[in-house]
């Protein structure tokens, strides 16, 4: 493949700036190449960060090689979706931590390397579980439960990835890191009078969904299963707004989830 301009500076820039594996040997590549789809996409390089710190260095970095971003856990994917030309991003192997537990109020906070089952058996005890049950659950991570919205068999009675997500810590190409959950009226207009980079997104994000109302009402299916696009619809009948949700099946095209 053509690497971008400058790759080799880009590289030894990473490599010079953080702790984290750098990848760019022939068999790293091959084996990222691939998920459990039919494609074959070789990536630019694969990092592995070892902490927030550097994996905040490396986006960054990439943001400014304008070098394209894949984040990616266990690559169960069916439709090629964790594969691509770009830095792939694996969080399965330091980021793999679940962080707390609270079976009183129901919610647990877990890094987005977390397996499924290995969140299941953590809360088993408290009679607990995580509902969305794909296939793969024995090796699907939670971040990408989340960021393809699964779902599986149980999900008519108890629901997809997105009915379980109460809020997400998120990080943007530009280094900024949004805390997201479920905001009153008040709240919400409070960010958007914010002056940073998150008021910002907030106010131009409450601007698409007012103006197109009536258009995502008409488009978007009237189905239990619809995970395919940004899921616009979760924002249209309700006035407490959770950003969270647009993460939901974004495929790591909005934000790479921290927690």
């Amino acid at each position: 493949i053509d690497l971008p301009k400058d790759f080799p500076v880009f590289i030894q820039e990473l490599n010079t700036i953080t702790t984290s594996e750098i990848k760019t040997d022939d068999l790293s590549l091959g084996v990222y190449a691939t998920d459990a789809s039919l494609y074959q996409l070789l990536p630019l390089a694969v990092a592995i960060p070892s902490n927030k710190s550097d994996l905040i260095k490396i986006i960054q970095i990439a943001n400014t090689y304008n070098i394209p971003v894949m984040p990616r856990g266990s690559a169960t994917s069916l439709a090629g979706q964790a594969t691509n030309h770009a830095l792939i991003i694996d969080f399965t192997k330091y980021f793999d931590k679940i962080l707390e537990i609270n079976p009183e109020e129901r919610y647990a906070i877990v890094h987005p390397g977390v397996v499924r089952d290995q969140l299941n058996s953590a809360v088993k005890d408290h009679g607990l579980h995580f509902a969305p049950d794909p296939a793969t659950t024995s090796r699907a991570t939670l971040g990408g439960m989340i960021a393809n919205n699964s779902s599986g068999t149980k999900s008519i009675k108890y629901g997809k990835t997105i009915d379980h997500v109460l809020g997400l810590k998120v990080l943007l190409m530009d280094g900024t890191v949004l805390e997201l959950g479920e905001l009153s009226p008040e709240a919400y207009e409070a960010k958007c009078q914010q002056t940073d980079r998150e008021g910002e997104i907030y106010r131009s994000f409450r601007k698409i969904i007012f103006e197109h109302t009536t258009a995502i009402e008409a488009a978007y299916p009237k189905v239990m299963r619809r995970v395919n696009g940004y899921p616009l619809d979760e924002f249209i009948h309700t006035d407490r707004w959770n950003l969270a949700k647009i993460i939901v099946g974004s495929e790591g095209t909005l934000g790479i989830i921290l927690q």
